[in-house]
């Protein structure tokens, strides 16, 4: 049985059995409080039963009204006015209204009891007193009642929230494996290898380049996955080394662009957030002498990090077949990225690891002409 299906059971539980037993309890605690007031005549003699067992039904009836119209206030301020919002004003109000509410529902039920046997009977002190208490004690009971079904409520959210949690928590192990398998597989490694044999005869020092970027990259992803926030500054490091990679196997086909102000180096986000990025920006669109693919990397004023590409989507056929014989930079064969990650695991991996942060996700923007996705960055 799922979490709502037990909070459900027990509500429903509660107000067809646990409301009547309130209800006979406070009729209890009215006799053994206030005695006097059952020394009437009606509650003596042979019909004093008669005055009992309308005395008890009231109880009953009273106690499930109170109980219901505490609920249909609680709903209406579940409407009007959710915990979330403003959750001190909301305990404030609800207080009152609830109070308000009881008060009225009592002096109703009072007044149809009266009209019902002696619309001309006059209250003496005594019965003041017990109005007086019955008023007291029912607001009491009915704010009670409405802590027991407000307490379930907010039961049901910690436990769903838990639950969310930790379903969050898992796909982001899930998915912070995803990011690094990517990095591991053979195609990235074999691409890379390939891109390093092209240039090592024409240029050692590159090579001796190539290959410390490469190990930077290995090495922050090995160091970094399972922490939970990095500065952008680490980011960009990782985001230049990544970019060194993409530049020396696609040249001049892929142009980057990075204006991040220094004030804004220390704030942080969680890792690989970058790379995964412009991982996603190259496997999904055409890179080539003819179609360049631009990345551009900011920060507003806001402090939201901004990652811009022009959208040039390849075609589902144009999948890396022959990704595992990539050609050196200058051939303008190279219209593809090598397969990586399924289509969204990276987007998803972000979005799945600010909502456990507690965070908006990112704010993903498509035109024809560019691809957008905003972030928050955490202040340090």
């Amino acid at each position: 049985m799922s979490q709502t299906n037990v909070i459900t059971s027990f509500n429903r539980w509660f107000r067809l059995v646990g409301t009547p037993l309130f209800g006979l309890l406070l009729y209890l605690i009215i006799y053994y409080i206030d005695p006097q007031s059952f020394n009437e005549p009606s509650y003596h003699g042979p019909n004093a039963w008669q005055t009992y067992c309308i005395d008890i039904c009231t109880a009953l009836f009273g106690a499930y009204l109170l109980s219901e119209s505490s609920l249909w206030t609680t709903r209406g301020l579940d409407w009007l006015m959710p915990w979330e919002k403003k959750p001190m004003l909301r305990f404030i109000t609800q207080f009152f209204a609830l109070v308000f509410d009881s008060v009225l529902t009592i002096g109703v039920l009072i007044w149809l009891l009266i009209l019902l046997e002696d619309p001309n009977y006059q209250f003496t002190e005594t019965d003041w007193l017990s109005i007086r208490q019955t008023v007291v004690f029912g607001s009491l009971m009915a704010l009670f009642l409405n802590a027991i079904h407000t307490g379930a409520y907010f039961f049901g959210r910690w436990q769903a929230s838990m639950l969310e949690a930790e379903r969050l928590k898992r796909e982001s192990v899930e998915a912070r494996y995803e990011a690094l398998k990517s990095q591991l597989d053979p195609h990235f490694l074999f691409n890379n290898l390939n891109t390093l044999t092209a240039i090592v005869e024409e240029s050692p020092r590159q090579a001796v380049d190539f290959i410390e970027n490469l190990s930077l990259v290995y090495r922050y992803i090995l160091q970094k996955r399972n922490q939970t926030l990095v500065t952008l500054d680490e980011e960009l490091d990782l985001a230049n080394a990544y970019l060194y990679l993409l530049e020396k196997r696609f040249g001049d086909n892929i142009r980057a662009e990075i204006t991040i102000p220094a004030k804004y180096r220390s704030w942080r986000l969680p890792p690989m957030t970058l790379q995964l990025l412009l991982e996603n920006a190259v496997k999904h669109n055409i890179v080539n002498s003819s179609r360049p693919l631009h990345i551009r990397l900011t920060v507003n004023d806001p402090g939201e990090l901004i990652v811009v590409n022009n959208r040039q989507k390849r075609l589902a056929m144009q999948t890396a077949v022959h990704a595992d014989i990539n050609l050196p930079p200058a051939d303008d064969s190279h219209t593809t990225a090598p397969p990586s990650s399924p289509s969204g695991v990276g987007l998803r991996n972000i979005q799945n690891r600010y909502r456990l942060l507690g965070q908006q996700p990112p704010l993903v923007t498509e035109t024809d002409q560019y691809f957008t996705v905003q972030l928050a960055l955490l202040m340090p």
